[in-house]
């Protein structure tokens, strides 16, 4: 189902700041990133989800081309990673410097593995497959944010999500997850989601689900 054409329509003020987690990590901050953050989470969760392919310990679902809003957003967000990103923090792909990101692609995606039922991949930090990538926080109760990590070793986790620093691991920093908050930060820094508290063992992971938009910065 087509989604409205001006769903994606940024705020006219939002407040963009870069933030060094740990000192180490910067992360793209910008808050209130849409005009109208409740209508895309509505519009995200009409959609049909399926489940990833991937590690993802959760569902995915495309948006519906076309979508001039949407493509006017991830224009704007490039742009944004070129300068203020880029501008901090050198990335490679492909064995080579990133002068500027080639193309962004986006779904939404929620979170809604039991913990019990995690793959052991999920259960430890992982890289993304991109140099950057982004985040939009669509949740106006507590669903966690996301966590930074620094590999000393091998660790192959615990029971259920990886949530504080293990014997393989040194905690950098944390993502506050701020409703309508944009963020963005380089792929290559091991990282994982905030995924704790009774939500997640319950019906409310299906009801009440963990939403986030994704942008992935191809280079």
């Amino acid at each position: 189902m087509p989604l409205n054409d001006d769903l994606f329509a940024l705020a006219p003020h939002p407040v963009i700041r870069c933030e060094w987690l740990g000192g180490r990590v910067p992360v793209i901050l910008v808050d209130g990133v849409y005009a109208d953050p409740d209508a895309v989470r509505a519009a995200a969760l009409s959609l049909e989800f399926s489940p990833a392919a991937t590690h993802y310990p959760g569902r995915l679902a495309s948006i519906p081309d076309p979508n001039p809003s949407r493509d006017r957003m991830l224009r704007w967000a490039r742009g944004l990673a070129d300068t203020a990103l880029l501008g901090v923090f050198p990335l490679m792909a492909d064995g080579r410097p990133v002068v500027g990101f080639r193309e962004v692609f986006s779904d939404f995606a929620i979170v809604d593995v039991h913990p019990d039922a995690l793959t052991p991949e999920q259960r430890i930090p992982h890289v993304d497959p991109v140099p950057a990538f982004g985040l939009v926080y669509l949740n106006r109760e507590e669903r966690g944010g996301t966590l930074f990590f620094e590999r000393l070793g091998d660790d192959r986790g615990g029971p259920g999500y990886f949530t504080t620093a293990g014997s393989g691991y040194a905690l950098l920093g944390r993502i506050e997850p701020r409703f309508n908050r944009l963020a963005i930060y380089p792929g290559c820094v091991p990282h994982s989601g905030e995924i704790a508290g009774e939500w997640i063992r319950s019906d409310e992971r299906f009801r009440r689900p963990r939403l986030t938009q994704r942008l992935l910065f191809a280079a």
